[in-house]
């Protein structure tokens, strides 16, 4: 990967190339910001810059053996460490055992969006955990030579998912590497992290893209047409994950709109059977994909309030969402859109805490038929 394939992040590009092209690269950097913002299309250039032989002009050549192994996912001497979830019985222990899956979701999802590994994991509810093992495998690593280039590097992806043992194990090596090893940590909350690893990194931000950046990114990836491209940029806000999804038109918006409008209908209609059957179907996602349907419920209902003040430079939903708000933004108002995010944090909180899915859904379903039918007091 090339830094000219990324869009954006103009300034964070130039202090890399820089700190490679002048030979003051620190040992350990970390890439950090939200989540969707390309960190880690970003570190996968890096380190093919920092291997390849030829380098010009503030890009890697892409034609030296190295650049090809670095496309191909296949570098000898780049070690990607990330959280997986064990599974024994498929002889699941360590990040080398789901490489496959790992070099599917780089190839297949770049912008990294977290759902996507799940899925590939087959995680269920489990949470992804970067495990001792695998740090015991960076310190073995980090003792031996480079094979094929004259720099070793680790790339870990999410660095805050990590136990904490496995964290204790890695201070040494990451303040003191070998010769020629490189730590390049990509971290979407780097508030999570342990203090003692966070002080051996130096940190690079790397925040959201302008609407301008998604815009031209949708555009040349999807083949859409300007107003398209614009109103789709406008809705991703600056993530590369929620560009994905809206241009290709295969995220999960589409089927949670749909699942929103039937909430709210028959939360509207007190169809408390129905509520109770869209609860039911609602907690088959799983916790995280729950979690994500709160946040979309959470946005929906913003917007729809938002709506109500008639200023369309403020809205950021797609033309289908914008059709239902026309009708059902009414129903938003000053006298319960603060109780309806209360109400849908609270949900996210229990769901996070392992609560009974079903119970939590259908107990906010519920809400919905009384904040729905709540009088505005004037």
């Amino acid at each position: 990967m090339k830094f000219a394939d990324i869009p954006g992040h103009e300034s964070v590009k130039t202090a890399l190339r820089n700190a490679v092209d002048a030979g003051r690269m620190p040992h350990a950097v970390m890439l950090s910001g939200p989540a969707g913002a390309g960190k880690m299309m970003l570190a996968r250039a890096l380190a093919q810059y920092l291997q390849c032989t030829d380098r010009h002009d503030g890009e890697p050549c892409g034609r030296c053996q190295n650049c090809r192994l670095n496309e191909e996912l296949n570098h000898p001497d780049l070690h990607f460490i990330f959280p997986m979830v064990k599974n024994q019985q498929k002889k699941r222990e360590m990040c080398a055992d789901v490489i496959e899956e790992w070099r599917e979701m780089l190839r297949r999802y770049p912008a990294m969006p977290e759902e996507q590994w799940l899925q590939l994991l087959n995680a269920g509810n489990s949470q992804p955990t970067i495990y001792v093992r695998d740090a015991d495998e960076i310190v073995r690593a980090d003792a031996y030579p480079a094979y094929t280039s004259d720099r070793k590097i680790f790339m870990i992806w999410l660095p805050e998912r990590m136990q904490l043992p496995a964290a204790n194990k890695l201070l040494k090596v990451i303040e003191e590497p070998s010769p020629g090893t490189q730590f390049i940590l990509v971290s979407n909350n780097d508030l999570q992290l342990l203090p003692t690893i966070f002080s051996r990194v130096q940190r690079f931000h790397v925040g959201r893209l302008e609407p301008e950046e998604i815009q031209q990114y949708i555009a040349r990836k999807y083949g859409l047409t300007p107003p398209d491209a614009i109103r789709l940029a406008h809705i991703s806000e600056g993530s590369l994950i929620k560009a994905d999804e809206f241009g290709a038109e295969e995220g999960e918006n589409q089927k949670f709109l749909a699942l929103y409008q039937e909430i709210m209908r028959a939360a509207y209609a007190k169809k408390v059977l129905r509520l109770k059957q869209l609860g039911d179907q609602a907690a088959a996602f799983g916790r995280e994909k729950i979690r994500r349907f709160l946040d979309y419920m959470a946005r929906m209902v913003r917007e729809n309030f938002i709506y109500n003040l008639r200023m369309p430079a403020l809205s950021a939903m797609t033309d289908e969402e914008a059709r239902f708000s026309e009708r059902f933004s009414p129903f938003i108002n000053h006298g319960n859109v603060e109780d309806f995010m209360v109400e849908t944090d609270r949900a996210k909180r229990d769901i996070e805490r392992n609560a009974n899915s079903k119970l939590v859904l259908f107990d906010y379903f519920l809400t919905m038929i009384i904040l729905l039918h709540r009088k505005v007091k004037k």
